[in-house]
């Protein structure tokens, strides 16, 4: 036996050798399919050639189909459930109307506004002037309500409350939910379980040249203040029947497209998209104008007609314009859609016992000297709406997403596993060779040594 001394070995071949050798060992044994038949030696270069082609090609194709399946998941896609829901009770909805027309006759007729709007002259009116006015000429709901009656029971102008709408008017809402009054339900359907409104609209008192007369009418959730929202308008002259139906519709929040939420509003105690819609266009306003139109919300002056006219509405309309508002959609929105049909109201002989009770009212003996056609008077004037639901039921409307976490790496490790035949612990496998690979490239020393072969003589 004799020795026969190699070259001596240097540390960095010493750390290639046993790299080669990590590599070698993994791709015999890990669990990726086709990677073991690249490394295996015992194969002839063309088929571990073809071996190679085969796992690239697959590779290939599940990186693709895992891109895709990314993007489909980073895209948040929901689908929407509808379904009928009943119950053997449900809320009435907030039923609120406004008068078509602005300021009545009477009250305005003779004050700086009337001259001021007649001689087209802005600068005699202040803000203050411009609120009182204004206040004063308004429609009150003790001169609109005729009669009241909800669920066979009386009710009056007390089971009201006010708010301002879009552009000033005042409106007026029965069942606002709001202290001091509480939420009414109904446990039953049709025209006995019904809000019945007898509504006088003062056409006798439209001031300028009005074209239309009625009220608009919104029915809307209690959480709600229908700031911009317009229902349908109910002339005089009808009884209109409204079949309501509601609907209940659940949003999803960001990152889904819907992205819904609420934000804390300075001056209103509950979130919606109109007040706070309101609120932004009342900041707007006051950055720019220094003051507000008298309906705007907060403790700020209220504009001179002239700065109304120059500034105030010419910020509105740039701010509705370039929709300088970021109100998000709210999460949960309970609407209620309507089926209107009508009759003609009063009848004749109705007609002239209301008159009677009409001739007694100052406010309109004030306006109208004599009343000398019962019946033509009381349908340019009175309308009358009934308001009921057909069946105790809602429509729920609920998004869901349909491409969550757990479907996403289902379907990712699902490509993967077909086309490459890797699993979980195969990644594990994988890092187990880079982590050693790592660690002998940078971290683990190594001495020179002498090679010594043996050779038998």
């Amino acid at each position: 036996m004799a020795k026969v001394e190699d070259k001596i070995k240097s540390p960095q071949e010493q750390k290639r050798r046993t790299i080669k050798q990590y590599l070698a060992y993994a791709g015999e044994n890990i669990s990726i399919h086709g990677l073991s038949h690249v490394f295996d030696k015992r194969e002839n270069f063309i088929c571990r050639t073809v071996w190679l082609l085969i796992t690239i090609a697959a590779f290939g194709y599940a990186v693709q189909k895992v891109y895709e399946s990314t993007l489909n998941y980073f895209s948040y896609p929901f689908s929407t459930a509808r379904m009928k829901i009943h119950v053997n009770q449900m809320d009435f909805p907030a039923v609120s109307f406004c008068n078509l027309n602005d300021f009545r006759y009477s009250a305005t007729k003779g004050t700086k506004l009337d001259k001021a709007i007649l001689s087209n002259d802005k600068k005699s009116i202040s803000g203050e002037e411009y609120l009182n006015i204004t206040l004063k000429a308004r429609h009150k709901i003790e001169e609109m309500l005729v009669d009241c009656e909800f669920d066979g029971n009386k009710c009056s102008v007390h089971n009201f409350t006010e708010f301002n709408w879009n552009q000033g008017e005042l409106c007026f809402t029965f069942n606002s939910g709001k202290f001091p009054h509480s939420l009414l339900k109904v446990n039953g359907v049709g025209m006995k379980r019904s809000l019945v409104l007898t509504i006088n609209v003062q056409h006798y008192e439209y001031y300028g040249d009005e074209l239309d007369a009625g009220i608009h009418l919104i029915l809307h959730d209690q959480e709600e203040t229908p700031i911009k929202k317009r229902g349908p308008v109910i002339p005089p002259g009808f009884t209109t029947y409204i079949q309501v139906e509601k609907k209940t519709i659940l949003n999803l929040e960001s990152p889904y497209k819907t992205k819904c939420g609420s934000i804390k509003l300075k001056y209103f105690d509950s979130y919606s998209m109109h007040t706070c819609w309101l609120e932004q266009l009342t900041d707007h306003v006051y950055k720019i104008c220094k003051c507000k139109d008298f309906f705007m919300p907060g403790e700020i002056k209220v504009c001179s007609f002239e700065v109304l006219e120059n500034c105030t509405w010419k910020e509105w309309a740039k701010f509705d314009n370039y929709k300088l508002h970021t109100c998000p959609l709210p999460c949960k929105i309970d609407s209620y859609e309507m089926s209107l049909s009508r009759a003609l109201f009063p009848t004749a002989r109705y007609a002239s016992s209301l008159a009677n009770r009409f001739r007694k009212l100052p406010h309109v003996l004030n306006t109208v000297k004599s009343i000398s056609n019962d019946l033509l008077f009381m349908r340019e004037n009175l309308l009358r709406v009934v308001i009921y639901y057909n069946d105790l039921s809602y429509e729920l409307l609920e998004q869901k997403p349909n491409y969550d976490t757990l479907v996403w790496l289902g379907d990712v490790g699902g490509q993967i596993g077909l086309f490459v035949g890797a699993g979980v612990m195969s990644y594990f496998e994988i890092i187990d060779c880079l982590v050693l690979i790592i660690y002998t490239r940078f971290f683990q020393k190594f001495k020179t040594i002498n090679s010594i072969r043996n050779h038998s003589l």
